[in-house]
């Protein structure tokens, strides 16, 4: 019996026992820390990282961390928790500084740490777990391929891995429309910041946080319009390491009141657009990708990173928990069980992507209103989870939204009371025959997109023969509310109509917040007919 056991383990083993030859392209977050947790959990095997740059070369100033990436992090490696955590400047509210007023939010990141910072750390680690690292080194998946029993591509979003197997992975890169730089700033902040300004060229709005003592990092968009109003736009470039000096002395000039007369710092800082990049299988052969290569998540979401290393966290558990089966039967699991989770978190920076882009359409809000409207722009959190953890900011959207005195909004039900207030001689929950309306289906949450275009004519036409309301349809799921809700807003601010959404009792919380967020003034929650 005891022969039996042991021969049923070293078969179990067979895999994680020999010594493996793995080669990381690409020394980022996500590359150092795979390499870091195999040469762990697997001592006898050979991993090798190649990294073109140094740290102290890397692109950007800070890196956000979320709860739910440390909480990660410390159950994976609590050694390397320990340092990031020891490094981290912490911090834990953000806010909207409108020219309206502010409205502080108390749902933010954990804290910030320099992203070179970050960086020497994971080096580090790696080095002293086995790792050999080689930096001022690229290398591309044909070079290494022969050589290794796995290919782990931490390439960035630029990968050279997935153009190379474009086809292979089913790789898709949609360009955003809004234009975007990062900068730095040596300016102390509480916290998040969220602050639009206007210029005579147009709206800029920066989004902020600290991250060190004095030290703050920036990512600032406008419209492609605005800037080439600005004369920003179309520069070329001789060198790959400059910074558009001319931008950031625009945008200090811009948000000096924010800088105290301080100036951005650049680190390659120029207005670029933000690639989401999404791929229908992350694995060929034994090449996986990971990181930035396999899937983007927009920077205003803060997820990035989180995406990046919880799924270096899952490759690693697939790969070191391999029998005998070949290689792409880890890959296969570690892309079955970490997608949904991606995709969920792709579809919310989705949403939040086209909320900062269509930003300008929604500055009127009054700032606790605006606060909701960000806070509930990917359907993450609801007014009813905010009256717990943030009881005073629903109250203040509240009394703006129905134009009551503060003793009268609640401090539960907040769903039910939202629907039931009055709108002129209706009332927001619809039910049963309504009034006269014309439905139109919609297909996309891209409120600015072709589709969105086609319901809005529709909808102009439908109003000038006389229709009251406009009624939107379509699938009777979350996803299909949100959009409904987004394309919502563009018509009410466009064709200033009524417009009423169609959503099922489950989902009558995503209603409630699109109406006090001003996307929608009526729900139907009968059968949409």
């Amino acid at each position: 019996m005891r022969r039996i056991i042991d021969i049923n383990v070293k078969r179990r083993y067979s895999w994680t026992m020999t010594a493996r030859r793995v080669h990381v392209l690409g020394g980022g977050p996500a590359g150092l820390f795979v390499a870091r947790l195999l040469a762990l959990r697997c001592p006898g095997w050979h991993v090798h990282v190649y990294e073109r740059n140094p740290p102290e070369e890397t692109f950007g100033f800070a890196i956000g961390l979320t709860g739910g990436l440390l909480r990660a992090l410390e159950e994976a490696d609590p050694d390397m928790h320990r340092s990031i955590t020891d490094a981290a400047y912490r911090f834990s509210s953000s806010g909207f500084r409108l020219p309206q007023g502010e409205a502080r939010l108390g749902r933010f990141h954990s804290g910030a740490i320099a992203r070179t910072h970050l960086l020497r750390l994971l080096l580090k680690g790696a080095r002293e777990a086995g790792v050999r690292v080689e930096i001022g080194r690229s290398c591309t998946v044909t070079e290494v391929l022969g050589d290794a029993d796995l290919v782990i591509a931490a390439d960035g979003v630029s990968s050279a891995t997935r153009n190379h197997f474009r086809q292979e992975f089913g790789a898709q890169v949609t360009p955003g429309r809004g234009r975007l730089i990062w900068c730095g700033a040596e300016v102390p902040l509480d916290g998040g910041i969220f602050m639009p300004v206007t210029t005579p060229d147009g709206l800029f709005v920066a989004h902020g946080y600290p991250y060190g003592e004095g030290l703050s990092s920036f990512v600032i968009d406008a419209s492609a319009s605005t800037l080439a109003r600005a004369g920003l736009g179309g520069r070329q470039w001789a060198g790959e390491g400059e910074s558009d000096e001319a931008a950031l002395e625009y945008l200090s000039r811009a948000f000096s009141e924010l800088l105290g007369g301080g100036s951005f710092i650049g680190n390659r800082s120029r207005w670029g657009w933000f690639n989401t990049v999404r791929c229908t299988r992350w694995h060929h052969g034994k090449t996986v990708l990971l990181g930035d290569a396999a899937a983007t998540a927009h920077p205003s979401l803060g997820s990035g990173t989180k995406i990046a290393m919880e799924s270096a966290i899952a490759l690693v558990d697939a790969v070191t928990t391999l029998t005998d089966e070949p290689v792409s039967g880890a890959l296969e699991r570690f892309e079955a069980a970490r997608r949904p989770e991606v995709e969920r978190l792709q579809e919310r920076a989705t949403r939040s992507q086209l909320w900062w882009e269509s930003f300008e359409v929604r500055r009127h809000l009054a700032p606790a209103r605006m606060a909701v409207s960000y806070l509930s722009r990917s359907g993450a959190v609801s007014l009813d989870d905010l009256a717990v953890s943030d009881p005073q900011l629903v109250r203040l959207a509240l009394v703006d939204f129905a134009d009551v005195a503060p003793s009268e909004v609640p401090g539960s039900g907040i769903t039910d009371w939202v629907l039931d207030r009055p709108l002129a001689a209706q009332r927001h929950r619809q039910s049963g025959t309504a009034e006269p309306t014309a439905s139109i289906e919609v297909t996309s949450g891209d409120a600015w997109g072709l589709a969105a275009d086609e319901v809005l004519a529709q909808a102009r036409e439908f109003l000038r023969q006389g229709v009251h309301a406009i009624r939107l349809t379509g699938v009777d799921s979350r996803s299909g509310l949100l959009d409904r809700l987004a394309i919502g807003e563009r018509i009410k601010t466009e064709l200033s109509a009524v417009v009423e959404v169609t959503a099922s009792p489950e989902h009558l919380r995503h209603a409630a917040d699109g109406i006090v967020a001003g996307r929608a003034d009526l729900v139907r929650t009968g059968d949409g007919s």
